[in-house]
């Protein structure tokens, strides 16, 4: 019992960190088998893991939209509560056939109503969902992770000028302990210090500064 808990935990730091550090070497080919992966393992069972998860597999999705409609087909047994995952992550993607896809996925699925419904829905892409929340502060992080650019971690730090304290609070930790984890979003605040505003540029030199600590 004792080594197959050992194994089980191996294998779910394997794919949690395939997942946080897939844009230094990006590998769409691998992307069902880490879903498969994370799945088992719990890891989209974890609330705060949901907006990242969906930020990051929607935008895999985007950028690779050839590959889409195969990689559904091989996800198509996953648990009821990872195809509404996925479903969202398509349907945030803004895949030009992304209503279709979800059609096909819904054929088979044990949410199928769930599914339909949402095909039926404006898109809400993730490329141009504003943080305002945590939530949409995690889905702008799983994007981060998908692509390694700068457009999300500038999205983080437009949440600071909404002057909601929560959400401020939970983005200065979050670019501090992102900073501090990935010399990209270091590099990317760094640079970003410049060219925000003075109410954005004090707290996110307040994050740096704890980052670097």
């Amino acid at each position: 019992l004792a080594l197959a808990a050992t194994a089980s935990l191996r294998a779910e730091i394997s794919a949690q960190a395939w997942l946080e550090t897939y844009y230094l070497n990006p590998q769409p080919a691998e992307l069902p088998r880490a879903i498969e992966n994370l799945s088992r393992d719990g890891y989209f069972a974890r609330a705060e893991n949901t907006a990242v998860a969906i930020g990051f597999i929607g935008t895999v999705f985007a950028r690779n939209p050839d590959r889409v409609e195969g990689w559904l087909g091989q996800l198509a047994h996953l648990p009821a509560r990872d195809q509404r995952l996925l479903a969202a992550a398509l349907w945030q993607s803004g895949h030009p056939l992304g209503n279709r896809h979800l059609l096909t996925l819904a054929q088979h699925s044990p949410v199928r109503a769930e599914i339909e419904r949402l095909a039926t829905l404006p898109t809400q892409v993730i490329a141009e969902t504003p943080v305002q929340s945590p939530s949409s502060m995690r889905l702008q992080w799983g994007a981060f992770l998908a692509s390694g650019e700068q457009r999300p971690i500038v999205a983080i730090l437009d949440g600071f000028g909404l002057n909601d304290a929560r959400l401020t609070s939970a983005a200065r930790m979050a670019l501090a302990q992102n900073a501090a984890a990935h010399p990209r979003v270091m590099e990317i605040c760094r640079d970003q210090l410049s060219r925000q505003p003075d109410d954005v540029r004090s707290e996110l030199r307040a994050a740096l500064n704890q980052a670097e600590r």
